[in-house]
């Protein structure tokens, strides 16, 4: 089940990068869309690596949704379940980044400092939750 290779490297690659940059940005804006779509590379980096399949969509909760939904499918369970805690604890914060795809570059709003870390924080949490889960089906 698990596939590898130079497709899910780039893309974690470019989601790692856009992360650096939005750390180093002045423009909160930009940094929240920089992190939403580092999230959603990362995302779809894994789901390649485990099902060989590049996923369409940009919403990061649904795209999250169908990582658990496959991977409960091929009877990993405890996993879907760890994804699906994630995604119900950081709740608020995975909305707030959806809606940074668009606001950060079309809104009225601003994002400020406290967004751009609490935002950063989540992503890094789930990157390295994506991580462990790519490993664990890796090993069986």
């Amino acid at each position: 089940m698990v596939m590898s290779g130079i497709y899910s490297r780039k893309l974690k690659s470019r989601a790692l990068d856009a992360l650096r940059i939005a750390e180093n940005i002045d423009n909160h804006d930009i940094a929240m869309f920089l992190i939403e779509q580092a999230a959603q590379l990362y995302v779809k980096a894994a789901y390649f690596e485990l099902f060989g399949v590049k996923v369409r969509g940009h919403g990061i909760r649904e795209l999250l949704d169908l990582l658990a939904k496959d991977l409960e499918a091929q009877g990993y369970s405890e996993l879907a379940r760890e994804l699906r805690d994630f995604v119900a604890d950081n709740r608020d914060v995975l909305i707030m980044l959806e809606e940074a795809y668009v606001e950060s570059r079309y809104g009225e709003s601003s994002y400020d400092i406290n967004d751009v870390s609490t935002v950063l924080r989540v992503v890094k949490s789930l990157i390295m939750l994506l991580d462990g889960l790519v490993n664990r089906v890796k090993l069986g």
